[in-house]
Formats: structure tokens, sequence, C-alpha cells
């Protein structure tokens, strides 16, 4: 059976019309999202107006269940929220669901600052059943830093990353915002690990020229967004979106053989 993947940090609202135009007229069997936010969430770039989460249930309930990990809230709203979030066909059973935090940000993140850091990251990781087989997708956006070369914090947040994934029974998906390059140290660890279709498939950029804020990084751009496969699992296509503003990163999709 070959199952279709879709990877996008959406950037909350901000591309909202040509996401939701995108992802009604897709048939992607899974969907893993990331910055996906809560209405009054402020930050950064992010003035969101809706709770995307709930709003993409909506759009898309037809096709999908969905699943939310919230990471962090903020200052601005009771109701804001920044989460990863996994979308997948109805026909799939959810066997367990499990979010594991990488850092944990107590109180509300100042909606005003600049450096994000000490943001809240997890990981949410669904293992669903797809005809015979169980198939774990996992789903996580990691730590920023002002650099794609890992800090300190980015190096003690993979180390819990790494040591959760290596317990993780064969086969599993693993996408996400990784904020670091290729180079890295843990992009090498997970290497160890499974196939990353990013380096195989020789991509340099995941970022959307057109839209980032980053100026200074273009070009070339750079690779911080990715899709790993155990080896057990064959991919038949890779592709990354690179005419469509979707987001401030670009979407990378697979079709992979379960």
């Amino acid at each position: 059976m070959t199952i279709s993947v879709l990877q996008l940090n959406i950037n909350a609202d901000n591309y909202w019309d040509n996401l939701v135009m995108f992802l009604t007229s897709s048939d992607f069997d899974v969907i893993q999202l990331q910055e996906v936010s809560g209405k009054g969430t402020i930050a950064g770039n992010l003035n969101v107006k809706i709770d995307c989460f709930e709003e993409l249930k909506k759009i898309i309930d037809t096709k999908y269940n969905g699943e939310m990990a919230i990471a962090q809230r903020y200052a601005s709203s009771p109701t804001s929220y920044m989460a990863n979030a996994t979308f997948y066909k109805k026909e799939y059973k959810l066997i367990e669901k499990n979010v594991l935090p990488l850092f944990i940000q107590n109180v509300p993140f100042p909606s005003n600052s600049e450096n994000y850091e000490t943001v809240g990251r997890n990981l949410l990781h669904l293992k669903l059943q797809i005809g015979d087989k169980i198939v774990s997708f996992l789903n996580t956006h990691l730590a920023w830093a002002k650099t794609t070369i890992e800090q300190p914090h980015q190096t003690q947040q993979g180390k819990i990353l790494f040591g959760y994934l290596q317990k993780i029974p064969h086969p599993f998906i693993l996408t996400g915002d990784f904020n670091i390059d290729q180079n890295q140290p843990l992009i090498q660890k997970i290497n160890s690990l499974a196939r990353n279709l990013i380096a195989e498939n020789n991509i340099i950029n995941t970022l959307n020229e057109r839209t980032h804020r980053a100026r200074i990084l273009f070009p070339p751009g750079a690779a911080v967004d990715y899709i790993y496969v155990t080896q057990d699992l064959k991919v038949n296509k890779f592709e990354v979106l690179k005419d469509k503003d979707l987001s401030d990163h670009l979407g990378i999709t697979g079709e992979i053989e379960i």
C-alpha cells in the first residue's frame, strides 16, 4: 500500500486562503503541520485571527481526523497557542497518541519577545493502523536559534528526541521543521536511525524565498524541514513544492510504500 505525506510549517494563518485551497484540492493521506496556532496568538510575524486547528478540522472534516499537541501558550490571549497537528484519513485507526515534551515553558510566552530560544517544544506521535500495517507518524518543531548551526539548547532538546526515536518500533515516518541544517550533529545522529529524504534528494533549501523574512539566508536558503522514513519503507516519489506560497516554508511531500 502506498500513502502520501505532506510536511509543512504553516506560519499560522498568514497564508490561510492559499493553504485551505491547496489542502481541499489535494488528497494526501497524512498531513503533518507545525505553527498551528490559536486565536489571539501574537508572536513575531503572527497576529492570529482564528483557531487554526479547529478551522482546519471543520474544513477537511469529511476526509480527515486530526490530533494536536500544544507546545506553548502566549501572553497575548488565553486562547493563544502554538502546536503541531497531524491530520489523517478517516479510514485509518488511531491506536495510540503520545506527546513527548522537549522543552516546557510553564508560563505564557511574552508576545513582544524577539528571542524564541525558550519557547515550549514537543513531539506529537500517532500510531496509526493502515490496512494491516501499524505505522508511527512523528511530528515535531524543534528549537529555534538565530542561526541554522546547532546551538546548545537545540542539542539538549535533540538528545531527548533522539533517545525517544531509538525506542520506537519500525516502521516510522518523522517529519518537521527542525530549524537546523543538514550538517549539524543532531541531523547526523537521526540519519543513523532512518533515511533522510532531504539528503537523499540533494535538497539545499526548504524555505520560501518569496515570503520568508530572513532575507540574509537567500540565496541559497537553508534546508531545515525534513521527512525521515525507516529503512523498511520504500519511497516512490519525493517533492519540494517550490511554486506554492503556502507559508514562509516550502511544503515537502513523499509517496511511501508501507
